[in-house]
Formats: C-alpha cells, structure tokens, sequence
C-alpha cells in the first residue's frame, strides 16, 4: 500500500459530522440529508432545538427508508438547546430534554444504538404537526465513511 492510500484509508477511519441549518419546517416528510457515493456507519443521529420549541410537535426518521426509531416522540421540550436522540433501531426515542445518556439501557439489552449501516439514499425526518414559524430545528449526524467516495449532504 503507498503512502498516500495510508493517508487516505485512515482519514476514512475518522468519524464525520454533517449538521444542517436551524430551519421551520412544515407539517410533512423533509428530506433532510442524502448518502451518496458508498455505504457509510451512522453513529449517531441528534435532533436539536436551535429555539424552544412552542408548538407540540413530533418527529419520525428514516434512512434509505429503513425507520430510525419506534415512532414520534415529541420534541417540545420548551428549552433551546434540548436534543432528542434516534436509537437507529426499532427502538423507541428518549424524551427531549437537555441532555441525554446514549445508548441507553434499552439500546444496551437490545443491541440497539450501537450505529446502522446505510447504502445510497435519503435521511428523511416526519413532522407530526407544524413548527411555529419562529422555531427552528437542526439534525446532526456522527458518521463513517465504509467507502472513500461516501458522504452525507
């Protein structure tokens, strides 16, 4: 192996983070990132309130169209800065709050929380109800590249 492929596989081996903007969003499915260019291992996937949040609203994700979690759990916690983690399994979410243990004891007796692997395709968050137009939400997402060519826009 040469230098440069040396240099190359381990910045791969580095963990990646993408983070979109705090953006409103409606009442609907949002394509929120894409995986393109190769497989890649999602660490963690964290929903932050950017602002409190003053409608009840809940959010579902799926990756490639595999769910993320068990279903809605709603992401009002009222206090800006609070985040929801998805367990990247069948699991359910923990409530919102300002910080959170991750995996938590679910995710340790189930094997869940311990990262999934995606091919090509869409990380898309449902929102149950509409934000009120003042809120703003972001997603962050701790991932690896399982191809060199592989990332998370």
């Amino acid at each position: 192996m040469s230098f440069s492929q040396i240099v190359r596989d381990l910045y791969n081996r580095n963990d990646f983070v993408v983070s979109s903007l705090p953006a409103f969003y409606t009442a609907a499915a949002h394509i929120i990132f894409s995986i393109t260019g190769g497989p890649v291992w999602i660490k963690a996937m964290v929903e932050y309130l950017d602002t409190a949040m003053t409608n009840v609203t809940t959010t579902t994700i799926t990756v490639c169209g595999v769910a993320a979690d068990a279903g809605p759990v709603a992401i009002n916690a009222g206090a800006i800065g609070s985040v929801v983690v998805s367990p990247l399994s069948a699991n359910a979410k923990d409530a919102s709050a300002l910080a959170a243990q991750w995996p938590d004891a679910t995710g340790v007796a189930t094997q869940g929380g311990f990262g999934m692997i995606a091919g090509l395709g869409n990380i898309v968050v449902t929102f149950a109800t509409v934000m009120a137009a003042a809120n703003r939400y972001s997603l962050h997402v701790v991932y690896q590249k399982l191809s060199p060519d592989a990332i998370i826009s």
